[in-house]
């Protein structure tokens, strides 16, 4: 039996012993021979860098990513913060449902959706798509990732409908499209918004800009090998929806019909892959609004050159990311609170977790973050460095 399982492992020192390598590999260059010729049909366009607008990037992040997470006390302290650096909302959230599979998230937070409900910028979200509560517009409530997408389009259009006449692009950290909202074949929610977009185009342009994406892992090697984006320029190739639909498998309501280049319903515009900086070979997905149901743009040519040329200007000299508006990474840096102010939040909520458990629980949950800090900081040993 050892000599058996010997065998086994010597088996696997090498991939001679794994049957069907090179019939896998044979398909899988296949698909790229046939990417590359989908890829040959794209036009490179050049952008010159320019634009008299100002920018504005509205950035949520939650808890978990500041490190305020207080097991098996799972509270989110979700904050949108503009580039700005103005904080525009603040608040909690618990991860549910994640142990009790049974469970009815929308009446277990039934209480705290009302608070949500309440904060004003969210109020004013939920009725200009003619609605009452953030429970009617999204249906995924077991994670405060849907509540930070809310968040990020509450600020996002408040800005929009302002009553200001002065140019702006507000550029969303990531794709504009989102699955927070309900968006089934009989959703009206984002069409809504596109609509509100289209109202106030003149003076307010958004874009979404993201620094992954499906479409990009799907084509980079393509475009690399057919020399479609020079390394010397700044400029951007527009993805036609059927390869886009090469990478999205999902349409919103069901799996994507292929066949007849049926649009995502969670999709807020067409997709354009773009290199914004010449110093980076970066190559950034861009998502501009577009009227995709009934198929007529929201921003003309020369418009979508305008966006992504003031995009470039933004991401000449953007640090720590050439080639990514500095903008966008102004406004994360807000969001993340480190250091004293998130500790000093830190310690309040810990307090009122405290108060609420008896006092055997109480002394039980403070040894344990007590433990758990020493640990993390490698007082213990056999932490990070262990």
């Amino acid at each position: 039996m050892e000599d058996t399982v010997s065998e086994d492992k010597d088996d696997y020192k090498s991939i001679e012993g794994i049957v069907g390598v090179d019939e896998a590999i044979a398909i899988q260059n296949d698909k790229l021979n046939k990417l590359r010729e989908d890829v040959k049909t794209l036009q490179f366009k050049r952008v010159d860098i320019a634009g008299d607008y100002s920018s504005i990037t509205y950035k949520a992040i939650d808890g978990g990513k500041m490190k305020v997470y207080f097991n098996p006390f799972e509270i989110n302290v979700i904050d949108v913060a503009d580039s700005n650096g103005q904080k525009k909302l603040s608040f909690v959230y618990p991860e549910i449902d994640e142990y009790d599979d049974n469970s009815n998230s929308k009446e277990a937070t039934k209480g705290l959706i009302q608070k949500i409900d309440s904060i004003p910028l969210i109020a004013k979200f939920v009725t200009l798509l003619k609605s009452n509560s953030i429970t009617e517009i999204s249906s995924i409530f077991n994670s405060s990732s849907t509540l930070m997408e809310i968040g990020e389009l509450a600020c996002i259009f408040d800005r929009i409908t302002a009553d200001s006449d002065d140019p702006i692009i507000i550029m969303k950290d990531g794709l504009l499209r989102t699955k927070a909202l309900k968006s089934n074949k009989n959703a009206t929610y984002i069409p809504e918004l596109l609509n509100i977009i289209k109202q106030k185009k003149k003076f307010v342009k958004l874009v979404g800009v993201s620094k992954t994406s499906a479409v990009v892992s799907l084509l980079s090697t393509a475009l690399f090998l057919e020399k479609k984006i020079p390394s010397d320029a700044i400029g951007y190739v527009k993805i036609p929806l059927a390869l886009e639909l090469k990478a999205y498998e999902w349409n919103g309501s069901g799996k994507a019909d292929k066949s007849n280049d049926e649009a995502l319903t969670y999709a807020f515009g067409e997709l354009y892959i773009a290199k914004l900086a010449v110093q980076s070979n970066l190559l950034v997905t861009i998502e501009i609004p577009k009227d995709l149901k009934n198929k007529t743009d929201i921003y003309t040519e020369e418009e979508i050159i305008e966006i992504i040329s003031y995009l470039a200007k933004d991401s000449k000299h953007s640090y720590p990311v050439i080639g990514y508006p500095q903008t966008i990474m102004r406004a994360h840096e807000t969001a993340v609170q480190l250091g004293f102010p998130i500790s000093i939040i830190r310690e309040e909520i810990k307090d009122k977790i405290l108060k609420r458990l008896d006092p055997a629980s109480r002394e039980f949950v403070r040894d344990g973050w007590l433990l758990t800090d020493l640990v993390d900081k490698g007082v213990l040993g056999g932490g990070k460095n262990g």
